[in-house]
């Protein structure tokens, strides 16, 4: 892709998702995955993981800011768990597919081959790192608005009765009620640097293995696996 259409296409998703970027190299510095300059030579910091770091800790100052407000007679662990139940990876993810995000991502060629566009922990690092560019390009006031109204139905969903706990203790809950024996959690694998490690872990019940999540902290990616393993037996009426 040339230049110019390359602005043009970073241009018509900026209106998409609503927000006026003054520099559109920043919009595209958050798009960019790691997996590019390291296959095309270029310094690592040419792509979007100083970003994600800064949107990491917007998104989670908006969305406990938000719930301390909206939620006055409620105790420090539940916001807690509550604002974790609406800034995990997966949460982030499901709103990065909500504004197309993986369609613009700047990918590696082997990652994108590997499946890197509508990778979970790619969309919602890139989100993270979209809500970064947003604060620096237009202000933090900006980027608060945009991060509660994109995540408005995760935020809502973290506010509702059972939201406050967390995947892990409500997938025991679920089975101890029905006799069946508990999870387990096992490492899959453990990716990149130490500072930026990406874990893969699987729940298994009875032995068998029933779902895979992964995070940058091992208790997010048993958190990731025991929610998509609640949402597969509660689906299947298990």
């Amino acid at each position: 892709m040339n230049e110019e259409a390359q602005i043009q296409g970073l241009s018509k998703f900026a209106r998409k998702i609503g927000v006026s970027f003054s520099d559109l190299d920043l919009l595209r510095l958050a798009l960019t995955h790691a997996s590019y300059p390291n296959e095309n030579g270029s310094s690592p910091l040419d792509s979007n993981e100083r970003l994600e770091f800064l949107g990491d800790a917007l998104v989670g100052f908006f969305v406990a800011e938000y719930l301390f407000e909206k939620m006055p007679d409620t105790r420090e662990g539940e916001l807690t768990v509550r604002r974790s139940h609406a800034v995990r990876g997966e949460t982030l993810a499901v709103a990065a597919r909500r504004l197309g995000i993986g369609d613009h991502l700047i990918l590696g060629n082997g990652e994108r081959r590997a499946g890197g566009s509508d990778r979970t922990s790619n969309l919602a690092g890139a989100f993270e790192a979209l809500v970064g560019a947003v604060a620096l390009d237009a202000g933090e006031p900006t980027a608060k608005e945009f991060v509660l109204r994109v995540l408005s139905d995760e935020i809502s969903a973290a506010m509702e009765p059972g939201a406050g706990k967390d995947p892990k203790s409500l997938l025991q809950e679920y089975l101890q009620a029905r006799g069946k024996a508990l999870p387990e959690y096992e490492v899959i694998e453990q990716t990149g640097p130490e500072q930026s490690k990406l874990w893969r872990m699987e729940v298994l019940i009875g032995g068998k293995a029933v779902a895979v999540g992964e995070g940058h902290r091992k208790v997010d990616a048993e958190r990731q696996a025991a929610g998509m393993a609640l949402d597969a037996l509660s689906g299947g009426n298990s």
